[in-house]
């Protein structure tokens, strides 16, 4: 009786460090799932993002890009002053860039960091008004939050820029 009761025991203790093991591990896994979707999630909107500009020429692009933003963000054109809230707002801003004759896009570099990103670009187009290609090297920002763009600050010489 004595030793079917030792025997009894042991078996609890094994099925105790296995449960104690298998509820570790999930931990682990979840926490190393949920961890790693924020930075996913950044990535995600960004490669979003430079996919739609590198094959932009119309304001066809608008619609794709749209969906990116927060409901209440804000795009901030820090060159020519000016911020657009909403994403009302902000399809605005975006259909009068993309609709920059002979409008091209390229995108340099994309730097990631927690949930901002800094996107090197050049522009080139054809000014409005005065008929002349021009090119213009910028920088934008973008704060991203909840797997949308929560705000983006655009950095550029204005004098260069075609739009």
């Amino acid at each position: 009786m004595a030793e079917e009761k030792r025997s009894m025991w042991k078996n609890k203790w094994l099925y105790v460090v296995i449960v104690t093991l298998v509820i570790f591990g999930a931990t682990f896994f979840a926490g190393m799932w949920f961890a790693g979707r924020g930075a996913r999630s950044v990535s995600t909107v960004v490669d979003s993002y430079t996919n739609v500009y590198a094959g932009s020429d119309s304001t066809k692009d608008v619609a794709d890009l749209v969906p990116l933003y927060a409901s209440n963000s804000t795009l901030q054109d820090v060159a020519a002053d000016r911020a657009y809230e909403g994403t009302a707002a902000i399809k605005t801003a975006l259909d009068s860039l993309l609709a920059t004759p002979e409008f091209n896009l390229s995108v340099e570099y994309t730097l990631i960091g927690g949930d901002s990103a800094v996107v090197g670009w050049t522009a080139n187009g054809t000014a409005v008004g005065t008929n002349r290609l021009a090119q213009v090297s910028g920088v934008t920002v973008l704060q991203i939050s909840e797997g949308k763009i929560a705000r983006e600050t655009w950095y550029y010489d204005p004098a260069k820029a075609p739009f």
